[in-house]
This record gives C-alpha cells, structure tokens and sequence, in this order.
C-alpha cells in the first residue's frame, strides 16, 4: 500500500488502529481477524519505509510521536484483548469443569501414586 506523503500513511494506520480499538471494547470477534490483519500490514510497511523516510529527510519528531503514542495505543489493545481472553477462559471453566486438565491429574498434594505397568485392572468383552 502506497501512500503520498508520511502524514497520509500514519491517517491510515491511525484509521485502521481506531476502528482495530473500537472492535476490541466493543467485542466484536468478527472484525477483530480483518482488522488486525490490516493494522499488522500497515504496521510492516512502515517499518519498510522507515528507513526510506530518514533518508530522505522526512522524518521529524511529530511522526516519532505519532509513531510512539500508536506503540502505546497497540500496548493497551493487547492488553484488553489479555482481559477478554482470561474472561472467556474463566467463563469456559464454569461451563465445561472437565475441559481442562489438571497438571498432576487424578491425585492429591503430590499428584497420582505409582501406575500399575504391564497389567490390565479389568476387561471386558
């Protein structure tokens, strides 16, 4: 994706990264793949045509901040898409107890006692 001048390039990964935040308060798991998709696109660009830009002089320090204050915002992003993953987890282990493994199953303080090897306890036809 091309973009004219830099200003025009951080509008549009400022525009994606919004709507990006939007779908995550909002809950909308249907937007959150595309649009992650489209801000990490942008995101690789950028730092392909970073270097291009502090070439050409065109860097300045008001798309330095821009660039950190979008750091900070894709750090709070993260950290509300944490929150909501801990929240469905908490909410699948009151639904479904048995859908995850204890580490040391079927024990007490100290896990399983010794297993029985090359005996079958009880078959049946």
């Amino acid at each position: 994706m091309k973009h004219s001048s830099p200003e025009s390039y951080f509008d549009a990964l400022e525009a994606h990264f919004n709507q990006l935040a939007a779908a995550v308060a909002s809950g909308d798991a249907d937007a959150l793949p595309a649009l992650s998709t489209q801000v990490q696109q942008l995101a690789v660009s950028l730092s392909e045509v970073w270097q291009e830009w502090q070439q050409q002089g065109l860097q300045n320090a008001a798309m330095t901040e821009r660039l950190k204050s979008l750091a900070e915002g894709l750090r709070l992003v993260r950290t509300n898409l944490l929150r909501r993953a801990s929240l469905v987890e908490q909410a699948l282990k009151l639904i479904i107890p048995a859908a995850i493994d204890p580490t040391y199953a079927g024990g007490g303080a100290y896990g399983a006692g010794p297993r029985l090897s090359g005996r079958f306890g009880v078959l049946s036809a």
